[in-house]
C-alpha cells in the first residue's frame, strides 16, 4: 500500500501527514510487526518492503511521501542488519521503484489546491502512466530475493542521483531545484 498524500503539506490540516504516515510508514511497521515473528519461527522467509527512489532524494511539495519513503528505507536496512546480527535466515530487501504502471493516482484528489499541486499531479499521472510495468518490478523482486540482494533499484538511469545527492551532501553544498534544464 502507498499514497502520495498531495496537498499542501504546511498549511493543510496536519491530517494529511497522518493519512500518509499511517498508510505509507505504519503500514510496512504492522507488516513487518505481522510476518516477520512466523517466519522467524518457520525458519525460512524474506521480506520485501517498499520504500521508493522518493526514499533515497528529495523534492519540493512532497515531504509527507518522501519523508515516509526514507523512513521505510532506514527502517528496513536497520531490520536488515539486526537480522543479519541474529544470524536469522530471514531476509530483507528495500523495493525503490521509479515509476511504476500502478494505480497509485487513482487514490489521490482530482486537483491539489497547494501552491505546487498541479505541477505535482501532472508530474506523478505522466510517470505513472509512462512507467515500467509492474510485472517488470516482480521479476527484479524475485531475482533480489534469490542473490540475497538488498537493495532493489528498478531503474539503473535513475541510479545516479542518490549517489550524486550523498556527495554533495559530503562536500557541505547545499540541494538544488533540478528542472531538468
Amino acid at each position: 500500500a502507498g499514497i502520495g498524500g498531495f496537498g499542501d503539506p504546511w498549511t493543510d490540516p496536519i491530517e494529511l501527514w497522518h493519512r500518509v504516515v499511517d498508510v505509507n510508514l505504519f503500514g510496512v511497521v504492522h507488516g513487518v510487526r505481522a510476518f516477520l515473528p512466523i517466519m522467524q519461527q518457520q525458519g525460512v522467509g524474506h521480506i520485501v518492503n517498499t520504500a521508493s527512489m522518493a526514499g533515497l532524494g528529495a523534492a519540493p511539495g512532497l515531504a509527507p511521501y518522501f519523508a515516509t519513503k526514507h523512513a521505510v528505507v532506514g527502517l528496513t536496512e536497520s531490520l536488515f542488519l539486526e537480522l543479519e546480527a541474529l544470524g536469522s535466515p530471514v531476509g530483507a530487501s528495500v523495493l525503490c521503484p521509479g515509476f511504476v504502471k500502478t494505480d497509485l493516482m487513482n487514490k489521490e484528489p482530482a486537483s491539489i489546491d497547494s501552491p505546487l499541486g498541479p505541477l505535482i499531479a501532472e508530474f506523478f499521472r505522466t510517470g505513472v502512466d509512462t512507467g515500467i510495468p509492474a510485472s517488470d518490478v516482480a521479476d527484479q523482486v524475485v531475482a533480489a530475493i534469490k542473490a540475497g540482494q538488498f537493495w532493489i533499484l528498478t531503474h539503473e538511469e535513475m541510479r545516479q542521483g542518490p549517489v550524486e545527492r550523498m556527495q554533495r551532501a559530503a562536500a557541505g553544498v547545499n540541494p538544488t531545484l533540478n528542472t531538468g534544464s
